[in-house]
């Protein structure tokens, strides 16, 4: 694996590689894990579009293996224990950063503050979970926690969001504020949700909160997003903080790149066209060739 990953590293120019998770090589991706950077590495704009508007933002957490579910806080997560192994069991996981799959106890999640997660977050959050349809329930990845009263105080299940509507007029008791709870998310469900991390205060905010132009890659009038890094905690010092940092733009397609697309569309059709029609050639050719050879044996 060492010297795969030396061979990889000799191929890749000098600027790219520290855009890279070498976990990637290592360990893996998961199966599900549909995205991929839609930036040049070199940092420069998507090649044919313009950038409208861009945001980022950095972002504060824990990292935590599995195997570190029954130690004692900080280093591990014991009050949330049960309650953590009950969430993840029940879903398909959706590997750490860059969809990274460390396998069995290893596996990585992340912990923040939910008061640390940004609003647009925490509403979609919490639209995911008034959603009580068996079919959301598998996918949604965020375990929003209260924190422990006391320290022998347990934790046994996720934070039932806050009612809306008729709802919330029936609701008696106060929510619970967001300083004392906490979100537990493997770090490939922000993938899905990128832009809503950068886009409140951004330039085009309305453009980031429609997730319905968030693209894995840059067509006309789409959002891009992605994690320009993320650090690995101290493990051998017994930290798990790390922070990570968000990046996303809007953009549109040029006339330049519009014209340079529909070329290469076009060619691509005309190479599909050639192709296709060497099969039917060939087809037609080795028909023929059976067709003589039955006739020759007849004779």
């Amino acid at each position: 694996m060492k010297a795969n990953l030396l061979f990889v590293a000799l191929t890749i120019p000098y600027a790219a590689l520290a855009a890279i998770n070498w976990d990637i090589y290592e360990y893996g991706v998961v199966d599900t894990f549909k995205w991929s950077r839609p930036f040049p590495d070199d940092g420069t704009d998507p090649g044919g579009f313009h950038v409208n508007c861009r945001a980022e933002g950095t972002f504060h957490a824990k990292t935590y293996k599995l195997s570190d579910l029954p130690a004692e806080p900080p280093g591990g997560l014991s009050p949330w224990h049960d309650a953590i192994e009950d969430f993840l069991s029940r879903r398909s996981y959706m590997g750490s950063w860059d969809g990274v799959d460390h396998k069995g106890h290893d596996r990585e999640i992340v912990v923040m503050e939910y008061a640390d997660v940004p609003g647009p977050v925490r509403d979609w959050i919490e639209d995911q979970q008034r959603d009580t349809s068996e079919t959301n329930d598998s996918k949604w990845m965020f375990a929003v926690f209260r924190k422990p009263e006391n320290k022998t105080d347990k934790v046994t299940g996720t934070v039932e969001p806050v009612p809306t509507g008729e709802a919330a007029d029936a609701h008696k008791a106060l929510p619970i504020p967001a300083k004392d709870k906490i979100v537990v998310f493997p770090a490939g469900a922000v993938y899905e949700i990128l832009p809503l991390w950068v886009s409140k205060g951004s330039k085009c905010e309305r453009e980031l909160n429609n997730l319905a132009k968030y693209k894995p890659q840059a067509i006309d009038h789409s959002v891009l997003a992605w994690v320009m890094d993320h650090a690995k905690p101290k493990r051998d010092l017994g930290k798990r903080d790390i922070t990570f940092k968000i990046e996303a733009m809007a953009v549109t397609e040029t006339e330049e790149g519009k014209h340079t697309r529909l070329m290469w569309e076009k060619m691509h059709r005309t190479i599909r066209r050639n192709e296709r029609r060497i099969q039917r050639e060939e087809r037609q050719k080795a028909r023929k060739e059976i067709e003589e050879g039955r006739f020759k044996d007849e004779l």
